[in-house]
């Protein structure tokens, strides 16, 4: 049985037919035969699992998304991912030497990267200086090459699980690593994609409030000030807005647009200069306006298949109606997806909010393409 193809062709019906998720969903409303469907897919991931051995490096070609939070990541990798070539995990932060805390701690636990669990174990260090192993000498190529050589096995159980050849992983973390990542993989392509930074602090701060710590697995500390500006504006949207008040403090909507200003600048920088042709640069709201155009693009630049039908399908397969239930533009602050549309900030947007955010980050706004 092959469960990828299986897999794809029920995704295709499923496009084709909008009374699929109906069916589905009689169905799995009867506990014995969701029971079984279960059962007889998990027996079948597992069997094919089981069939494909994991051979580190076993992929045609490596790519790595970038983008800072909130810019399109995630429905770019739902895209990708639907394509039958192409498998891209959901974030493997791999790379950052220095990460072990977030910069804005929207989780609790101890957070780090591969590439600095490797760098600051000092029992590997030790072991590898031992002076009867022969194997004392360069440190930092060895380490380099042990990294590579690791994350190439995580890569390739993506490839082993869904028989694809085209293989990457999107994180945040990327866009301020692409310079670590070219040391370790100067052979990967990298696509980044840039959401105006204005319409990415709206979208963060609906996120925290999301997040924010009373809610059901909030993790995210808000000030007392923050979480009444979000009561406020969640109980009366139109007043709120009517009123002209922000949905920032002035500490939030600087840290915010610093973050941007800085993560983009560098990412455009190292991308540009250490990956050449290599590095593809899009814009949210390019996706947006013509998305068959800016994925036939990213396609050619990974090496996979650009026909009409499969553009189609990876599209369908990651629109925002199917993602969210909701047509796109309708808000739902309480959903990962809330609107999914560019330029909300317009509508958000205080003089203040823009006399702010743009004496930070304008020359950044104008490099990127955007009006101030």
């Amino acid at each position: 049985m092959n469960l990828e193809r299986t897999l794809e062709r029920l995704r295709d019906y499923r496009i084709r037919n909008k009374r699929f998720d109906r069916l589905v969903g009689a169905v799995m409303s009867n506990k014995l035969a969701a029971r079984a469907v279960r059962s007889s897919v998990s027996a079948a991931a597992s069997f094919a699992r089981s069939k494909r051995p994991v051979r580190p490096g076993d992929y045609d070609t490596v790519f790595f998304v970038a983008g800072e939070m909130r810019s399109g990541t995630s429905w770019l990798r739902r895209t990708l991912s639907a394509h039958p070539e192409i498998a891209c995990g959901h974030e493997g932060s791999f790379f950052g030497r220095d990460y072990n805390q977030e910069e804005i701690p929207v989780y609790t636990g101890p957070v780090s990267s591969f590439t600095r669990a490797l760098a600051v174990s000092e029992e590997f260090k030790v072991w590898h200086d031992l002076p009867w192993n022969q194997w004392s000498d360069g440190y930092e190529e060895d380490l380099r090459n042990l990294t590579r050589l690791s994350i190439d096995y995580f890569l390739s159980k993506e490839v082993a699980r869904t028989g694809k050849k085209i293989v990457g992983d999107k994180s945040p973390q990327h866009t301020g690593n692409l310079g670590e990542i070219h040391e370790i993989y100067p052979d990967a392509r990298v696509i980044h994609i840039v959401r105006d930074g204005r319409d990415v602090a709206v979208s963060a701060m609906h996120h925290w409030w999301r997040l924010a710590k009373g809610q059901p697995e909030g993790v995210f500390d808000l000030t007392p000030e923050e979480i009444e500006i979000r009561d406020v504006y969640l109980r009366d949207k139109e007043g709120f807005l009517a009123s002209g008040r922000s949905i920032f403090t002035e500490e939030r909507l600087v840290q915010l647009a610093r973050r941007w200003s800085d993560r983009i600048g560098e990412a455009h920088r190292d991308g540009t200069a250490l990956y050449g042709e290599s590095y593809l640069e899009i814009r949210y709201e390019d996706l947006l306006r013509d998305t068959p155009d800016i994925l036939r693009r990213i396609l050619g630049l990974l090496g996979a298949r650009t026909d009409d039908g499969t553009i189609e399908r990876c599209i369908q397969a990651s629109s925002f109606k199917r993602a969210s239930n909701r047509r796109q533009g309708e808000e739902d602050s309480g959903s990962f997806f809330r609107k999914g549309v560019a330029g909300d900030w317009r509508g958000v947007f205080t003089e203040r909010d823009r006399e702010i955010y743009e004496g930070i980050a304008g020359e950044r706004l104008i490099e990127m393409g955007y009006e101030v």
